[in-house]
């Protein structure tokens, strides 16, 4: 099949660049924090041709260039019929395009266009195979324009209010907006609304539009809304609008069906939550950011594998993230989130198997190795905070005083996976393993306080304060062997003297830990309670955050912005990946999921019945009456279950 091709990486590298470019706040733009790459001028497509006889064909570009027989003449230009002769020889088709990114299409039945063809850069020798994605088979294809696909929005209701119509599209949606008005309304204003509040704040709005005196309908840029204020200057006379949803057609592969009455509602909210924020590549929110976060990215590699499973989003988010060398800071700016696109990758090649993809970024994934093992404390071997590092971890108080102990477990697994990728890249292990005994073993000596039974946050300070992330990774990442992680979870996660986390981000992570543990009843608990809470103050969506303890309006305050806080974000999207790999119990035992377990925790559901996607099938778990019926369209599979194991 014909296929438009490009230099590998050029396509994920330009729609992060629009991508990126697209935040506004408050009428205008908000540039982003860490460096965004561009994609290259000039690409040259090669490609060994036979051909018996001389072929006609049109070589379509995105650009300007020609066609040469290596070490020969020009052929002819690119975008109009040109003859290649017989014979067999070297093909160079040479494109520069300053306003997107070189491709080029061929679909002859002598030649086509496809991943046997490579693209370089001039002076680069041929070896790296062409970018292509599935959808990009049509010469009328522009592969600088994303597949999105369109619904029209009906809206709920239309309710003339405050000199304007507010439009109430009953839950959280994205997409462009089209206004119909006359002359005579003069300057018409939009507003946008997660809540019918923020619709209505002029003052306060993140986002807004302002449409000059005029007839006639203009489609303004998408956007995420469920309310709409739509307000005339002089008169609302034939006024009005209609939206479309703009989404990525991705089909759900998992359902999870049980007793608790909570959970279709719960699992809708965050299952849409999951879908508008899959789009060119996982965002973090649709509304505020609309950008690409490491950490948001990294949770959703994981629920992606436990809703519909799409390799393709995944790979463009890492490539997207991992950007272009020289490495200048860490990814988003961000210590933890350079940390994650290690885990991401070496957990997405575990499940998938993909060695191709491990090998397009295992150049990248090598400079920021070393870049970020530059930045090191020379003497600790610690992760500190340099100048332009942002130490994140979660919006928590933690001790800064000192290096994070987090931090230290998150670059411990660095080195593990390093090690891995390393090997899987048929490369030797230049102390990576080594490196990472060493580094446990400081840990240990440092942070670990026994008489609190836990590692606390900075050792420097004196404070010896404890939090949970710490611990929780601790489990998470099996950096302490089985004993002690049940002893932290008892300790640190189930007791209330470490203080609450309030953001589903790293709930998800502590939910992960207990789960992990065996404590599903509290999992199950906690879902009803964090979710659903969102649920009885009117949540179509998951959220960034939620704090019981606030009501009404003042859920929707967050970073000082009285509508800060996003009320569709994807790191709340974490119930799909607890259900599926914890209650139900599904997960892969080895590389590409060719062999996999469904190890059953029903805690305190009297029945359930969950379909979860593995290696490229799925699987259907039903408990009932304390018994578990398993079966799955692949093999590999074994049922756990009171002791005996069942092959499926």
């Amino acid at each position: 099949m014909a296929k438009w091709i490009w230099y590998s990486g050029d396509f994920e590298i330009y729609h992060s660049e629009q991508l990126h470019s697209r935040r506004t706040e408050y009428d205008y733009g908000y540039p982003p924090m860490w460096h965004v790459s561009r994609p290259e001028f000039a690409v040259y497509f090669r490609k060994t041709v036979d051909f018996e006889n001389p072929v006609t064909l049109t070589i379509h570009a995105k650009g300007e260039g020609y066609a040469e027989r290596i070490g020969g003449r020009r052929i002819g230009g690119v975008n109009r019929e040109i003859t290649l002769p017989a014979g067999r020889y070297d093909l160079a088709v040479k494109v520069q395009n300053l306003e997107t990114f070189p491709a080029i299409y061929i679909d002859h039945e002598a030649l086509v266009t496809d991943e046997s063809w490579t693209a370089d850069l001039p002076g680069e020798a041929p070896k790296r195979p062409a970018g292509t994605e599935p959808e990009f088979t049509k010469k009328d294809d522009d592969p600088a324009v994303f597949p999105f696909a369109y619904q029209d929005l009906v809206p709920v209701s239309v309710e003339p209010v405050e000199g304007g119509l507010l439009y109430d599209f009953g839950v959280e949606s994205f997409g462009p907006v089209t206004v119909k008005r006359v002359k005579e309304n003069g300057r018409v204003s939009v507003y946008y609304g997660e809540s019918r509040e923020e619709a209505l704040d002029a003052e306060f709005a993140y986002l807004r539009e302002h449409i000059e005196e005029g007839d006639g309908e203009i489609e303004l840029r998408p956007r995420a809304f469920r309310y709409i204020f739509l307000k005339a200057e002089k008169t609302e006379e034939a006024l009005s609008l209609s939206a479309k949803l703009q989404y990525l057609p991705l089909e759900d592969i998992a359902s999870f069906e049980s007793d608790d009455p909570l959970l279709p509602r719960i699992w809708e909210i965050s299952a849409r939550a999951f879908h508008l924020n899959s789009r060119e590549f996982f965002l973090d929110g649709i509304k505020r950011d609309r950008w690409v976060w490491s950490g948001d990215a990294y949770q959703s590699y994981m629920v992606n594998r436990y809703l519909y499973n799409d390799p393709a989003i995944t790979k463009r988010t890492i490539r997207a993230l991992l950007d272009k060398q020289p490495y200048r800071m860490h990814i988003n700016t961000i210590n933890d989130y350079s940390a994650y696109m290690f885990l991401g990758t070496w957990e997405y090649y575990f499940a998938t198997g993909d060695v191709k993809f491990v090998s397009e970024v295992w150049d990248n994934l090598k400079a920021l190795y070393a870049f970020i093992t530059g930045r090191l404390d020379p003497e600790t071997g610690y992760v500190v905070q340099q100048p332009g590092d942002w130490i994140f971890i979660d919006w928590h108080d933690f001790d800064y005083e000192g290096p994070l102990c987090a931090e230290q477990i998150l670059l411990h697994e660095v080195y593990r996976v390093m090690a891995e990728l390393s090997a899987l890249m048929g490369e030797p292990d230049p102390g990576y393993l080594k490196k990472a005994a060493a580094l446990k073993a400081r840990i240990l000596k440092d942070y670990w306080d026994e008489e609190k039974g836990a590692f606390i946050d900075s050792f420097t300070s004196g404070k010896r304060h404890v939090t949970r992330h710490a611990n929780i990774f601790a489990i998470m990442y099996d950096f302490v062997e089985e004993d002690l992680q049940q002893k932290l979870a008892e300790n640190i996660l189930l007791k209330d003297e470490a203080k609450a986390i309030t953001t589903p981000y790293f709930k998800l992570f502590e939910l992960m830990a207990l789960g992990k543990c065996g404590h599903t009843e509290v999992l199950q608990d906690y879902i009803d309670s964090y979710w659903g809470g969102m649920l009885e103050e009117g949540a179509t969506s998951s959220w960034e955050e939620y704090i019981p303890e606030k009501h009404g309006i003042e859920h929707y305050e967050m970073y000082g912005d009285k509508f800060g806080c996003s009320l569709c974000h994807a790191w709340g999207a974490g119930p799909i990946l607890l259900l599926g790999r914890y209650i139900a119990g599904v997960r892969p035992t080895s590389v590409g999921g060719k062999t996999w377990e469904v190890v059953p925790a029903p805690g305190r559901y009297q029945h359930f019945k969950a379909v979860v996607p593995i290696a490229g099938g799925s699987v259907t778990v039903e408990y009932r009456d304390g018994k578990v019926r398993a079966q799955s369209d692949i093999p590999g599979g074994v049922l756990k279950y009171n002791g005996v194991e069942t092959e499926i």
